[in-house]
């Protein structure tokens, strides 16, 4: 997700490999089991980086030093930032660093809630595939004993 405005750009991504979705169908067959599919592919979706640089003429790209930079590895809770001088207090960029601040939070609140209904779409796809595999029990209100009833 890439945010714009003039020369400031604010990029959101997420690091996962490329073939995270074949991954997952190929877990998913194996195991048949849609929870250990989604915990595969979880394992490469967890770190989320927010990039806000300042984009001079004829930059294409973020280097250290004009930009904003926030790593955030969502299962372990670790955050790692790094502030480029062009953002340093006195500097002409320094008021952008509430804005990656926010950009930061909003970022982190949505990945979160993603991945709260992702696993919770994840249990319940177990849960109705686990049903599926049951036995079905035929008359659950049919008392069954071994005894010959008795009668006095």
């Amino acid at each position: 997700m890439t945010y714009t405005n003039s020369s400031v750009t604010t990029t959101t991504t997420k690091t996962a490999s490329v073939s995270a979705s074949v991954r997952f169908q190929t877990k998913l067959k194996e195991s048949k089991n849609f929870g250990d599919a989604l915990v595969e592919v979880f394992s490469d979706l967890v770190q989320l980086e927010i990039v806000t640089w300042v984009a001079h003429e004829g930059d294409t790209t973020h280097k250290s030093g004009n930009r904003l930079k926030t790593t955030i590895n969502l299962i372990d809770g670790d955050i790692e930032n790094e502030l480029g001088a062009d953002f340093l207090q006195g500097s002409p960029y320094a008021e952008l660093r509430g804005f990656h601040e926010t950009q930061v939070e909003k970022g982190a609140e949505t990945i979160a809630n993603n991945l709260k209904t992702l696993v919770n779409i994840g249990q319940k796809v177990t849960e109705m595939l686990q049903d599926e595999n049951e036995p079905k029990v035929k008359d659950a209100n049919v008392f069954s004993s071994d005894r010959v009833p008795s009668y006095v």
